[in-house]
């Protein structure tokens, strides 16, 4: 990874649960920066053009699925990678986020010492994938 600070975009109807995800990641030396439902993502992804994107699936007006399908389907955001983080741990669950174009899923509760880890693997794989 280069040395600029990577950017995390936060998607996440639970005030707690994104302060504590940006709080973990501007720890762990990232750029984070919380977006509380869809609308206020796409406004985000305009402004800050993050790395990656953490979106919650179940969200009220636009759930996660249907905003990533959103973001995977444009030219400006479709490259930008995006992981499932989510209370749903089941196969069906993993295979619409997949189907949605999550590049990623992890399961809440996180792993708080391990959820940085999680998120610059993610990062890794990506920017060894051959363009």
């Amino acid at each position: 990874m280069t040395d600029r600070k990577k950017k995390i975009l936060v998607v996440e109807d639970d005030s707690t649960i994104r302060e504590l995800f940006c709080s973990l990641l501007t720890a762990a030396g990232f750029e984070a920066e919380g977006a509380e439902h869809a609308l206020a993502a796409v406004c985000a992804i305009v402004r800050e053009k993050p790395d990656l994107i953490l979106a919650d699936i179940r969200m009220p007006i636009v759930d996660g699925l249907s905003l990533v399908r959103e973001l995977k389907a444009h030219g400006d955001s479709g490259h930008i990678p995006i992981i499932a983080v989510t209370g749903l741990d089941t196969k069906e669950s993993r295979e619409a986020a997949t189907e949605a174009g999550c590049d990623g899923y992890i399961t809440k509760p996180i792993e708080a010492g391990a959820f940085a880890g999680q998120i610059r693997e993610f990062l890794r794989l990506r920017e060894s994938r051959p363009t």
